[in-house]
């Protein structure tokens, strides 16, 4: 059932209104200016110096786009009154560009992108020589705490915060600078794992995917790459880690806003899909924060003329008129039906509206989708525990949705990809097998190890789905999202760290690591093709390393993991380390130069 005409509906008359707006009154507002320091002065650098002081010595410009590129840079503080006291990340920062600058033809996609988004590209690094560039660092960038209260540097400090969406749209790039370091204050590992637990961090990466702009991760020197795919919903703003109490009431308005112009943006494009996502989504952005979603962007719906009808008719009308809907069980072009999106949302009495108007809740997604990073085939109990809305689950569980699924993403692997404990534990309970397997014979320990979700892994423990646990440490070495709780946490639990990978040929995974194995023999060298060629025989430290997963390397390294060990294609882990370059202390260790490490 294919949708109608988007003239027929409210929210594609409201669009096409939208579209006769200026442009510019959609954008995001720089409420303080966008100060940068040119690249070829920040490749000079040997410390990290203030805003002020930068700025009395006349370093830092006023970033216009006539002037050239910008970049934004994320990064997570290594100590509390400076960002990087040690130099370590900034210096990653300087060879990487530096080799962008001259050795790399493009950066390639990250392996989890090249899997999920067929539409992305790798990004030419000729786009940084064509043009100056400058960077954008918050500490040199924006002021600082000032010690004496000045009302006026505090009120700058306010202004740079709310302009961060600004800043993030302005800039051409945005590298997000996670180096596999140790913080010299806690001991504790810095690595793209805590990058993405840092609130803050979190906030800007969710700036420059509302910006829809692709991404680059920076880990090392040689571990450079695009990335698409999204992690929004496994990690929203408002649930990180913030070093000041007072940091999400700053910070909410601005995402709020963000998200707003977002929804403004696809309408005035007639970009239904993201609009719809986006708007059924807020209550995902916004957890943890004390701020409340907009979900009446489309002006006109009033409840009485929807006729005599019961409460559950008026709440589907109001939906729809939202959301551009006309039908119970209308297809939009992203293969998602209503029930779907309220999926999203979280809204239990719109859930039960839906079901007393007969929306049928055994109907899977038809497509994928990057926006949230699903694939196909997902219903809406996958999509209600996927965004961690277990009291909707609970709901559809009740109203006889399937526990039992199967393809890519059924139920439960999706909870345990997005480290959705309590979904784990209420789909289990509920009669679903703990160690059901997907279409790729992917366990959901398997899954949970693979996407770090250590709270998944306990709880599948405790459900029984912890009986074998083949293959399940190459998932949390292998892992993009890094992080060495989880693989610590399976050898705890006996997982062999010497496991040799056996490819189930059979199977869709089996034909898969084939084609890329062959592209990769083919000279096409990826992230991905190069991690599906070595993929056979591959012991979880080799997989750790060509993952740049090097705190799970450290850890797989200290348990006694043996180097001697080669894959199929006659490769040991001191070979992979070579090959693709780890940092310095862990190649010491790889060479037998150093004998003792501990993380």
């Amino acid at each position: 059932m294919l949708c109608r005409s988007r003239k027929e509906t409210p929210l594609a008359r409201h669009a096409a209104r939208l579209q006769a707006e200026p442009e510019a009154e959609l954008m995001p507002t720089m409420l303080f200016p966008m100060y940068t320091v040119p690249l070829e002065d920040a490749l000079q650098m040997s410390c990290v110096r203030p805003h002020e002081e930068l700025k009395s010595q006349g370093v830092l410009v006023e970033f216009e786009k006539k002037m050239g590129k910008a970049l934004f840079v994320s990064h997570q503080w290594a100590g509390r009154e400076h960002p990087d006291p040690t130099f370590q990340q900034f210096a990653v920062f300087q060879k990487a560009m530096t080799r962008i600058l001259s050795d790399l033809s493009e950066i390639p996609l990250d392996f989890i992108t090249e899997a999920t988004v067929p539409t992305a590209r790798p990004l030419p690094t000729q786009e940084f020589r064509s043009v100056p560039l400058f960077v954008w660092y918050d500490y040199f960038s924006c002021p600082q705490k000032d010690q004496s209260e000045n009302s006026q540097v505090n009120d700058q400090i306010k202004s740079a915060i709310e302009s961060i969406h600004a800043y993030v749209a302005e800039c051409s790039f945005f590298v997000a600078l996670c180096p596999f370091i140790r913080d010299p204050f806690t001991s504790k590992v810095l690595n793209a794992s805590s990058w993405g637990n840092r609130g803050w961090c979190r906030l800007e990466r969710a700036m420059r995917e509302l910006s829809e702009g692709p991404w680059i991760l920076v880990q090392s020197a040689a571990h450079i790459e695009v990335v698409v795919a999204t992690e929004a919903l496994n990690r929203p703003t408002g649930d990180g880690d913030f070093g000041e109490p007072d940091d999400k009431a700053k910070l909410s308005p601005v995402l709020a806003a963000a998200l707003k112009r977002k929804m403004l943006n696809a309408l005035r494009r007639g970009d239904f899909v993201t609009y719809r996502i986006v708007r059924n989504l807020q209550s995902v952005h916004l957890r943890g924060l004390d701020i409340e979603p907009e979900l009446n962007l489309i002006p006109g719906f009033v409840a009485n003329r929807v006729g005599n009808t019961d409460d559950s008719a008026v709440v589907v009308a109001e939906f729809f008129h939202q959301n551009g809907f006309s039908r119970i069980n209308e297809i939009d072009r992203a293969g998602f039906r209503p029930l779907h999106y309220a999926a999203l949302s979280g809204d239990t009495k719109l859930i039960n509206a839906l079901l007393e108007q007969r929306a049928d809740l055994t109907k899977t997604t038809r497509k994928g989708q990057p926006l949230i990073g699903v694939p196909p085939w997902i219903s809406a109990l996958g999509l209600s525990v996927l965004c961690g809305h277990n009291h909707v689950a609970q709901l559809l569980i009740e109203a006889k949705a399937r526990v039992h699924e199967w393809g890519i993403g059924p139920a439960l692997t999706v909870a345990a990809n997005s480290n959705n404990a309590e979904g784990v534990r209420l789909l289990c309970d509920s009669g679903c097998d703990p160690e059901e397997e997907n279409l790729f014979r992917m366990s959901a320990l398997q899954t949970a190890a693979w996407a770090n979700s250590l709270a998944a892994v306990e709880e599948l423990g405790r459900q029984g789905g912890a009986k074998n646990l083949s293959k399940v440490l190459h998932g949390a070495a292998s892992s993009k999202q890094g992080g060495g709780e989880v693989a610590q946490r399976l050898i705890e639990m006996k997982a062999d760290v010497d496991e040799q990978y056996q490819v189930p040929w059979l199977t869709p995974q089996g034909p898969l690591i084939a084609v890329h194995s062959l592209r990769y023999q083919l000279g096409r060298v990826t992230s991905a093709t190069r991690l599906y060629y070595h993929w056979p025989g591959a012991t979880p430290l080799m997989l750790a390393i060509l993952q740049a997963n090097y705190e799970t390397a450290w850890i797989l390294v200290t348990e006694g993991a043996r180097l001697d060990l080669r894959n199929a294609q006659g490769f040991s882990a001191v070979d992979l380390a070579r090959e693709v370059g780890v940092p310095e202390s862990l190649q010491e260790v790889l060479n037998g130069e150093v004998t003792y490490c501990r993380v």
